[in-house]
């Protein structure tokens, strides 16, 4: 058995003895290493050059050692907060067995430590390093940049950390790709009015009368929340004209309400938000954007006429939106009164029947159009 040396009146292991703890392959002798390795850190007990020196042994030993072991060196460190932060982040870079200790427990990694870790790992790590007690927003906004739902989720269930508006924003638009989070997102006591506001736009029906129940919101604070939000999609799309897969979504969330409207669309094209407004004229006509802009852009935009009467579009809702979108058309957005004209005409001769029978050949075979 290891023996204990005297050290400033305390019973420590020396390296030598820590080697031999090290060969002793038995559960007690793992467990009386992994003790050994946690006393080594406990500040009465060395100074920093001895502290230096036991950490690169240390760190040679865990390099060596099994998964087991590095666990239970792992959940021992992870309380401690005198750790050299250099053996804490060797084993947050570990296999997650031994990395969630130090991930969820350890008050020497920092926000550098974490973020690097969450560049560097996967969905396992970054789900630990979502349920630690403390998260800055920096690395609250690192991990739902990643992407994973299930971390997001995570994140959203620790009632113990305190996320920022930043964040809650950033998980407002990360739950229009991923519906599952908007009731716990709901939930969480950081959502003020501001936050419902972002919320009532994306999420469904059900959860929307229950915003409207907490909270009074009225059209006009909604029109301008709406506004953001599709300035902020057009600017990370680059351009207010590029239709992206979240303005797809939240069109589709629109429609699914009865909110997508003619009058939204025009109020969209008004705004200068083209692609959101084709975005909203796909998920109404079920088309894809890119055969909305063809329709538009074709022949004038007479076929236009078409799937402006199939989604059932009253004539002055369509005057104002031919009106509006000749920048789609021409790029000049200033309309000839003779160029209007031929297109109400189209409009009025247009039969139902015509247009049933022309949209649905579209539809089948979108080249034909």
């Amino acid at each position: 058995m290891a023996r204990a040396s005297e050290h400033r009146g305390v019973n420590i292991l020396d390296p030598q003895e820590l080697l031999e703890c090290a060969q002793d392959t038995s559960e007690a002798g793992r467990h009386r290493l992994a003790k050994a390795v946690s006393q080594f850190f406990d500040e009465r007990k060395l100074t920093d050059s001895e502290r230096a020196i036991a950490s690169d042994i240390l760190l040679n030993l865990i390099r060596q050692a099994e998964i087991d072991l590095r666990a239970a060196l792992s959940e021992r460190l992870s309380v401690q907060t005198n750790v050299p932060p250099e053996l804490i982040v060797y084993l947050a870079n570990d296999q997650i067995s031994v990395a969630r200790h130090v991930l969820l427990h350890s008050p020497v990694l920092n926000d550098v430590d974490l973020m690097y870790v969450i560049a560097s790992k996967g969905q396992e790590h970054w789900q630990t390093i979502a349920k630690r007690e403390t998260l800055s927003p920096t690395v609250a906004d690192k991990l739902i940049d990643t992407g994973d739902t299930a971390t997001v989720m995570t994140l959203i269930d620790n009632q113990r950390v305190n996320l920022q508006k930043t964040s809650m924003k950033k998980m407002v638009k990360f739950s229009l790709k991923s519906e599952g989070l908007q009731a716990p997102l709901l939930r969480r006591p950081e959502v003020d009015p501001e936050i419902a506001i972002d919320l009532y736009m994306v999420v469904s029906q059900a959860l929307r009368q229950e915003i409207a129940s907490k909270f009074v919101i009225s059209g006009h604070v909604f029109d301008q929340a709406l506004e953001g939000l599709i300035h902020e999609l057009s600017n990370e799309a680059k351009g207010l004209r590029e239709t992206t897969p979240d303005m797809i979504v939240l069109a589709k969330r629109f429609t699914e309400r009865k909110d997508n409207t003619p009058d939204l669309m025009i109020k969209t094209l008004r705004r200068g938000q083209v692609g959101f407004f084709v975005a909203l004229f796909a998920e109404r006509a079920t088309m894809s954007p890119e055969n909305v802009v063809k329709l538009i852009q074709k022949d004038g935009g007479r076929p236009f006429v078409v799937a402006c009467r199939y989604i059932n579009m009253m004539k002055s809702e369509f005057a104002s939106i031919f009106l509006l979108s000749r920048g789609i058309r021409t790029g000049d957005k200033i309309v000839d009164q003779r160029e209007l004209a031929q297109a109400l005409k189209n409009f009025d001769a247009m039969k139902d029947f015509d247009v049933q029978r022309i949209m649905k050949s579209w539809l089948k075979n979108p080249e034909l159009i």
